[in-house]
């Protein structure tokens, strides 16, 4: 008999309040406040030519990247989302099986996996719903070839990870496909010579500023996404209604409180603006502090109000990726939008925004940074939902056609991550992506195993 975690019942994801009133904004999270739990089943599985080598090994490290403190998944979702969100173990155990998983030389069909291991958990006694909220299936790598380390449904409740046959998982890709649980996209840039935003084009990089981009763990989720899921509370971002100046803290870290984020009306579109700076109070043995590696003041477009899918502004282009897209002036003369940087560094910002024309007045204190609410991303056509709720087109192909190929002409190389193991991000379009919720593929270069 099986034994669940005793934990009670996930709670509802935060989400954001419908502001009326000009300058209020939502409540901060307290302290003693419960989160909202997702309650995640992670499963071990073997395959009939593919098996784990130490399937002990797996679940003990299993144990330690999802649940095992500050440094694990758990811990990083609690710290991004200030402690609104984090997962919890769905089973006493934390990691259950391994599971022989009656699926001959195919175990790269993600939907024939889930749906296989969610049989095999139903079998030990593991109901969805009643026992959980996500399932997160972890299988070997050696003898299966696939052409991705991570998978993940966006949103939903599903997420595959292979384990390298040293019997580790990468928390990197852990990190990215809970990211796609959560909504998020792949995160892409556009490149906007000198701040023009009249003159961008999509860019052949990829956002560092993210891990759903090539940021890997070291680095937090950005604004738009924060946003997203209303983890910026307590007037931490703030949609711009008339030309002003503010002070900005650093997205992470640093004082309690504050402006961390500009939301601006952009003609259909938004623009949203944050603060980077190193937060040593979340520290990764791996990685460091917090966002060690990005400093400035950065830029994202929010393309129709959709902060799942925003783009990362690179005033430089040609430059690479890091610090040298952090921007100090934008400019949309046709929506007659500015944005000028007066300060930035040792931990805050001022940055000035002008809307309609109008200049914005001198760095202002917080009395003057006036006429702003909390965005509100359902209502500006955001893709924000729970995690709790699951996408009714988040689940994997079942069908055995309904494959994703290593060599096939629909995957393109998205992005290197930093100085980390992971390397290429994978994306991957056709009906049988389409049918499984716009499922997205994470590559990692790993000891014993071929770069995508």
């Amino acid at each position: 008999m099986h034994k669940r975690a005793r934990t009670g019942l996930a709670t509802a994801a935060a989400t954001a309040a419908v502001l009326a009133a000009v300058g209020t904004a939502t409540p901060a999270h307290a302290a003693d406040e419960t989160p909202a739990r997702n309650r995640v089943l992670v499963v071990v599985v073997d395959f009939k030519d593919a098996k784990h080598s130490d399937a002990k090994a797996v679940k003990q490290d299993a144990r330690k990247e999802y649940f095992g403190g500050s440094q694990s998944i758990a811990g990083y979702y609690t710290k991004v989302s200030q402690g609104a969100f984090t997962y919890i173990p769905a089973a006493e155990d934390q990691v259950v099986g391994p599971y022989e998983l009656d699926l001959p030389q195919n175990p790269c069909d993600a939907g024939a996996v889930n749906k296989a291991a969610r049989e095999a958990a139903l079998a030990d006694g593991y109901t969805e719903e009643e026992d959980y909220d996500s399932i997160s299936v972890l299988q070997p790598s050696a003898g299966s070839d696939c052409g991705w380390a991570g998978l993940g449904s966006v949103p939903g409740p599903n997420t595959w990870l292979q384990v390298g046959e040293d019997g580790t998982t990468s928390k990197a890709a852990m990190v990215h496909e809970f990211g796609h649980n959560q909504g998020y996209s792949h995160h892409e840039r556009d490149e906007c010579p000198d701040g023009d935003l009249g003159s961008c084009t999509h860019g052949e990089g990829y956002s560092g500023k993210t891990p759903m981009g090539g940021g890997g763990v070291g680095v937090g989720f950005a604004a738009p996404e924060l946003i997203s899921r209303s983890w910026l509370p307590g007037g931490q971002a703030v949609t711009v209604k008339k030309s002003a100046t503010f002070t900005l803290s650093p997205l992470y870290g640093g004082a309690a409180g504050g402006v961390r984020a500009l939301d601006i009306p952009l003609g259909k579109d938004r623009l949203v603006v944050e603060y980077r700076h190193e937060d040593p109070s979340y520290t990764d043995d791996e990685d460091g502090n917090l966002d060690a590696a990005i400093e400035g003041v950065h830029a994202y477009l929010v393309p129709e109000g959709n902060y799942n899918s925003s783009r990362l502004i690179d005033p430089t282009p040609g430059e690479g990726e890091g610090k040298e897209d952090a921007v100090t002036s934008l400019t949309d003369t046709t929506n007659k939008v500015q944005v000028k940087v007066g300060r930035s560094g040792n931990g805050s910002a001022t940055v000035s925004v002008s809307l309609g024309g109008v200049p914005a007045p001198g760095a202002a204190g917080a009395s003057e940074q006036g006429n702003t609410t909390a965005p509100d991303p359902k209502a500006q056509g955001g893709e924000g939902a729970p995690a709790s709720e699951k996408g009714t087109d988040a689940d994997a192909p079942t069908t055995p056609g309904d494959r994703v190929e290593k060599n096939s002409a629909e995957a393109r190389n998205l992005a290197e991550t930093g100085g980390s193991s992971v390397t290429p991000l994978i994306a991957a379009t056709g009906a049988a992506l389409a049918a499984a919720g716009a499922l997205s593929l994470y590559a990692l270069r790993r000891r014993g195993r071929r770069s995508a």
